[in-house]
């Protein structure tokens, strides 16, 4: 995977170095220094991990649903990893761009969270993005940090593809969708 990251990275960069010089580019980068130090901490909103039977996916409700089911039943399988009862699923959907949804490994719902359903990852430092499990099926390129034991996700990069939305954003699980609580923007070089 580490391989996977120095590609995306190479890839931006060099998208990047005929029109700007490298001075340009610095300040643009998403680096692991932008992360203020009483930044969301995963230990504060915490969940117990659930080690149960995992239900079907309800791929009928909605479309979005519908649409990716085949990703979505494959992820069902998995162990819960995010928020206690839910796996947090990721799909490609192009370059530097994963989709995203949260399956409830009790009931089967498949969440398609508004703030968050896919995020384009550019101008993000290596360093900043975590070295990614084993998983062959986890695909967001370390751009997201979650744990089992945790409702808190960390999301580095640009979700939904929406400007004003780029830079870190941490999100906690609440009910049955993301909420924002904490966002350190930065502007891209496209901007």
């Amino acid at each position: 995977m580490g391989d996977l990251r120095h590609a995306l990275v190479f890839a931006s960069l060099l998208f990047a170095l005929p029109a700007f010089g490298a001075g340009d580019l610095d300040e643009h980068l998403i680096r692991r220094s932008d992360v203020p130090a009483d930044a969301p901490q995963f230990a504060d909103y915490p969940a117990k991990p659930y080690a149960g039977p995992n239900a079907t996916p309800d791929l009928r409700s909605e479309p979005r649903s519908r649409e990716y089911r085949t990703v979505l039943k494959s992820w069902a399988s998995e162990k819960p990893n995010f928020a206690g009862h839910y796996v947090l699923a990721t799909w490609n959907c192009g370059a530097s761009c994963v989709e995203i949804a949260i399956i409830d490994a009790i009931t089967g719902k498949v969440f398609h969270p508004a703030g968050a359903r896919s995020n384009f990852v550019f101008e993000v430092d290596d360093d900043l993005l975590e070295e990614v499990s084993m998983n062959p099926r986890r695909n967001d390129f370390g751009s997201l940090h979650y744990r089992a034991d945790s409702r808190l996700l960390m999301l580095v990069g640009n979700p939904n593809r929406s400007a004003k939305d780029r830079g870190i954003s941490w999100f906690v699980w609440e009910g049955n969708d993301l909420k924002r609580i904490r966002i350190v923007r930065k502007v891209s070089r496209t901007q």
